[in-house]
């Protein structure tokens, strides 16, 4: 067995920490301690908290956190109101010898391969390709995506970027007056925007004011389940966004030529496979004009694994 390193995913709502090892070629986790409290004021805190408790003192760590990593390795975290989080200074202050991060995409794209199959809920079923690229991508709190490749000696490749910004497109008139109202406030309209957990009120509001409805109050899982019941403008907001998802994941996987499938990750996909799976998103994703038969044969899939990111970020600090 490995020796122990230390791994940890932040994402907008938890922290994952723990210590992961390597045997017979298969990763292990250790020791996983799950931080709920928004309170936390850095991610550093988080990591004294988690050692202090352990007897094992890891040399070496690796993190997944959002957002674009900087030249020096540092990040400032998108979904979180944290200091810049600094290789450096967390290596200085828990006396570790190397300390990595990665963007929490990277790690989401580099579980897959680790994960087992019944993990994994069926939304357009395909035949699976071995070759060519996997396109990992899906909103949480943000809207990660990046891009799985197999090396020709049998390693995996992890190439991320920052889509979940690029613009939404609207496929109809009322896809656009809902970006329309939404852009009065914002401007700038992200694909993130419309389908993201954190976007998901002005989403509501914005299809509640043309319908002349006064927005409630509502959590997310309030309009799941109003949805459920019929409720007109949650069931389009359910609608919208899945639609909306789905035609931004068809576009990236164009770009990518992600013909061995597509992965849908996050706690916002994971809620969503009922509306993933209409008719009307499913065509969203494979109606692409003269193009249509370059996805007539990509699986798409949605990851439901909390701990895939934990899994995907010890595989690259093992590696």
């Amino acid at each position: 067995m490995s020796k122990p390193v230390l791994v940890g995913d932040v994402g907008g709502t938890k922290i994952r920490l723990a210590l992961a090892s390597s045997s017979l070629g298969h990763v292990q986790l250790h020791n996983i301690k799950v931080y709920d409290d928004p309170t936390i004021p850095s991610f550093e805190d988080a990591i004294e908290d988690y050692l202090s408790s352990s007897d094992v003192k890891p040399k070496s760590a690796l993190f997944a956190l959002a957002g674009p990593i900087a030249d020096d390795g540092s990040i400032k975290l998108t979904n979180r109101p944290w200091p810049r989080v600094v290789p450096s200074v967390i290596q200085s202050r828990f006396l570790i010898d190397s300390a990595t991060i990665v963007n929490d995409f990277a790690a989401m794209a580099r579980a897959i391969p680790e994960i087992p199959n019944d993990s994994f809920e069926t939304v357009i079923e395909s035949h699976f390709s071995p070759e060519g690229p996997i396109l990992v991508t899906g909103p949480g709190t943000g809207h990660g995506v990046s891009t799985l490749i197999q090396s020709v000696t049998g390693g995996w490749r992890v190439m991320t970027g920052e889509g979940g910004h690029s613009a939404f497109a609207p496929r109809n008139m009322r896809e656009a007056a809902i970006r329309d109202v939404i852009a009065r406030t914002y401007n700038y309209v992200s694909v993130e925007m419309i389908v993201s957990g954190r976007w998901l009120m002005p989403v509501y509001e914005a299809i509640c004011e043309l319908e002349g409805v006064t927005p409630e109050d509502l959590s997310p899982q309030n309009i799941l389940d109003r949805a459920d019941a019929g409720d007109k403008v949650c069931v389009e907001v359910c609608k919208f966004r899945a639609n909306a998802l789905m035609g931004a994941v068809g576009d990236a996987a164009l770009i990518t030529g992600a013909h061995a499938g597509v992965v849908l990750t996050g706690g916002v996909a994971e809620r969503m496979v009922k509306w993933l799976r209409t008719t009307e998103a499913s065509d969203r994703f494979l109606e692409r004009g003269p193009m249509s038969p370059f996805l007539a044969h990509t699986p798409v899939s949605v990851l439901m694994h909390d701990e895939a990111p934990l899994i995907g970020a010890a595989a690259l600090a093992l590696e």
